[in-house]
């Protein structure tokens, strides 16, 4: 079985020395490329003075990943396998700007030059592209209405104009027997 070329560690209270200690060696002899390292408590266990770091890693050795400038001046880690740059955004309760809930990773696409949306956000986004999309329908019934009641007032004018012409039509078969026996009376006066 091939290992993963990519490895994301989060680290927790109760493992995070054996998180960077023999599982970040294990990756390394299996020959995992690159290894991302998240503390997401924030409390520096490792001693890196980061709350993300990482290596990319061949069986003899590790190099850090490189660390880069956001667009928004933020620093993240650089991931080649991924072609991502990781990075850490401070969660805040919208009823309380000034507090700090958490911290969370988020990842940087440099070919776009935006986050990649994370589960809030692209729930969010289907949530008011499904609400455009009901709109949409909304105005396309609308119109669709609109663009019917002339067709309907149409069709029942010509359903009238159908029935007078039939009307018409019958009224002068009618007459037709008449008017062949006026002339046969006209002709008789002659």
């Amino acid at each position: 079985m091939e290992p993963p070329d990519f490895v994301l560690e989060v680290l927790s209270a109760r493992t995070w020395k054996h998180d960077v200690g023999r599982k970040l060696d294990c990756y390394q002899r299996m020959g995992v490329r690159e290894c991302l390292l998240f503390d997401a408590a924030g409390e520096d266990r490792a001693g890196t003075g980061k709350a993300l770091w990482g290596f990319a890693m061949t069986p003899e050795r590790r190099e850090p990943l490189a660390e880069v400038a956001l667009p928004n001046g933020d620093r993240g880690v650089a991931s080649a396998v991924l072609g991502l740059v990781a990075h850490v955004v401070k969660r805040t309760p919208p009823s309380a700007p000034d507090e700090i809930w958490a911290l969370a990773m988020r990842w940087h696409d440099p070919a776009t030059g935006t986050d990649i949306p994370d589960y809030d956000e692209a729930v969010a986004a289907v949530q008011a592209a499904r609400e455009l999309a009901e709109a949409a329908r909304t105005r396309a019934d609308v119109a669709r209405r609109g663009t019917q009641a002339p067709r309907i007032r149409a069709d029942a004018e010509r359903a009238r104009a159908d029935a007078e012409i039939a009307r018409a039509d019958a009224a002068r078969r009618e007459l037709r027997p008449l008017g062949a026996g006026s002339r046969n009376l006209r002709s008789g006066f002659g």
